[in-house]
């Protein structure tokens, strides 16, 4: 395991799935952490002698939350890359999911081979637009398990071009635009190119959820609300994403530290899930939420004492609906959260 900040570390990999991140939080080795890639030790903070020791549990935690390992209470973090959507076409449904995946704050390389049509994708919002003929365009999509493929062309031959490229690479979700006789004819005409049917089998099609959508934008919005309900199905967190991320790299960089606080475990009704991340930095900023209202001001108090050394540089704090405590008034709708907050230290070198 080399030596470098743990941001670092995702950066260099970002379209990479299988993350598992693994903190302490209890013992005398209270906050060290391990991060696996694919179960493998790639990167630690603090003594990590004990989560070392049992890899093999860590490794059966597939479920994020709060684990007991030989003994231990450990937050167990599983998650891939940042989602990307790739959407396929140019025309009015696909600028319309581009634009509406923006909103939703979606990562979007979207792609076109006629140049008016790659420009509407520009202005629609896209973050990356090629404009080149499908399949060489698709070569460049770097793999990655948690790509949402969108096929929207002009015409059936495009989409059954696309799809030759895109069903032999990992993906989240690939759907493609079209009536069911469309799709059974696509679906046969894969299989007879030799796809693997597993892949044909498991594709959208047609694309979207059933809202009797009429319009562009109604499509678009049955499109999106399929995606994101197979993304936010999929058995891991947000992990940490590329604002995240980059607002770390910022705060090392000034020579600053920072606090990161990390819902742990949650129960009832509350306002973020596992896994949800707010970065407080010495200088006043805040990045990401855990669920906003008087429990997150409360994490950012507790946050700003660790900063200023009044507080140790790892705390666990309750937040609890249980009527017996100050806490009863901040869980909310009467959910129960756990949070786990870590002091960064600027120019730490960790093996």
């Amino acid at each position: 395991m080399g030596k470098m900040p743990l941001y670092t570390m995702l950066q260099k990999a970002c379209s990479a799935g299988g993350w598992t991140m693994v903190a302490q939080l209890e013992g005398d080795a209270a906050g060290s952490q391990l991060l696996l890639l694919e179960g493998r030790p790639v990167w630690q903070r603090g003594d990590s002698t004990v989560l070392l020791q049992h890899l093999t549990e860590l490794q059966g935690c597939t479920a994020a939350g709060i684990h007991s390992v030989a003994g231990t209470d450990i937050f167990a973090e599983r998650f891939g890359a940042v989602p990307q959507l790739v959407v396929c076409g140019g025309g009015h449904v696909a600028a319309a999911v581009v634009q509406l995946a923006k909103l939703l704050g979606l990562t979007v390389l979207a792609m076109d081979d006629r140049e008016e049509y790659a420009q509407q994708l520009r202005l629609a919002g896209a973050d990356k637009v090629l404009c080149l003929p499908f399949d060489k365009a698709l070569a460049q999509v770097p793999d990655g398990a948690e790509t949402y493929f969108v096929v929207v062309t002009r015409a059936h031959a495009f989409d059954v071009d696309c799809l030759k490229v895109i069903l032999k690479k990992p993906a989240a979700y690939v759907g493609m635009m079209g009536s069911r006789g469309r799709a059974a004819l696509v679906r046969r005409q894969l299989l007879e190119a030799g796809i693997d049917a597993e892949r044909v089998e498991a594709l959208y099609a047609p694309i979207g959820l059933s809202i009797g959508s009429q319009t562009a934008e109604e499509i678009a919005l049955s499109i999106l609300a399929q995606i994101v309900s197979i993304k936010n199905a999929r058995p891991q967190t947000e992990g940490f994403s590329s604002a995240l991320l980059e607002a770390m790299a910022q705060t090392d960089a000034a020579g600053q530290q920072a606090v990161l606080a990390v819902i742990a475990a949650r129960h009832g009704s509350t306002p973020r899930e596992i896994g949800a991340k707010m970065l407080v930095r010495a200088d006043g900023s805040i990045v990401g939420s855990v669920g906003g209202g008087i429990m997150e001001h409360r994490t950012i108090l507790a946050a700003q004492e660790m900063l200023t050394g009044a507080a140790p540089a790892y705390q666990r704090l309750h937040f609890s609906a249980d009527g017996k405590n100050d806490d009863a008034a901040i869980a909310a709708c009467g959910g129960s959260m756990e949070i786990v907050l870590t002091r960064l230290q600027p120019g730490e070198e960790i093996k």
